[in-house]
């Protein structure tokens, strides 16, 4: 009987004939493609990285600040017109009242200073989810970007105290595998369910495709 021919490949080097059971050319010495295939199939191609998810810290938690400043604008001047009208000495009371307003205006002004730093600090922190990783991106002055791998990323959890189920924004906690970044936590986002259901199954997909081209 005849025996059919053995398959063959070209050579990427050397534009010759290679047996596909060759582990290298012969001619060029280059590693054969089909030697370096592997046994269980073809590999999965690589993912490009696409941004699935992006936020920051919602900008609701100012309102904190925002009823300390009403507050102390309000509070203040009815505590000093109260305690004015109780002293017999017109002198007296005017001296507490502009006591009370200027007490009120160093207390705003705090009250201003801190209602910016924390502005700042929210519009300085960035997440986002992509189908291979979750950065976060932080720091007033200096930044400095962490993330997780998806595919390290082993537990997630999202919790919402009554103050942030009432504003509609919670914290997504995401524990890795990676001793580098154990645990990260995206602060006060919005939909955190949703969020983490989406980092959930990017992960489980991220587990069964391990190749990645990244854009660093």
């Amino acid at each position: 009987p005849t025996v059919p021919p053995m398959p063959v490949i070209p050579c990427p080097d050397c534009g010759r004939d290679v047996p596909t059971l060759a582990t290298a050319c012969p001619h060029s010495g280059r590693p054969s493609p089909a030697g370096m295939a592997p046994v269980g199939g073809v590999p999965h191609p690589p993912r490009k990285e696409e941004t699935l998810w992006q936020g920051s810290p919602s900008m609701l938690l100012l309102t904190g600040h925002i009823a300390g400043i009403v507050l102390v604008l309000v509070a203040i001047p009815l505590l000093s017109n109260f305690f004015a009208s109780t002293m017999p000495d017109f002198e007296r009371a005017a001296g507490m009242r502009r006591f009370g307003w200027f007490a009120t205006g160093i207390l705003v002004v705090i009250q201003l200073l801190a209602f910016f730093i924390a502005w700042i600090r929210l519009r300085s922190t960035k997440y986002r989810v992509t189908n291979q990783r979750v950065q976060v991106e932080q720091g007033i002055f200096s930044k400095t970007v962490d993330e997780i791998d998806l595919r390290y990323i082993d537990d997630s959890t999202f919790t919402q105290s009554l103050i942030e189920r009432i504003l509609g924004i919670g914290r997504v906690t995401l524990m890795s595998s990676d001793t580098n970044t154990p645990r990260y936590v995206l602060r006060s986002i919005k939909d955190p369910r949703g969020v983490r259901e989406l980092i959930r199954a990017e992960a489980y997909q991220s587990s069964q495709r391990q190749v990645f081209t990244r854009v660093t």
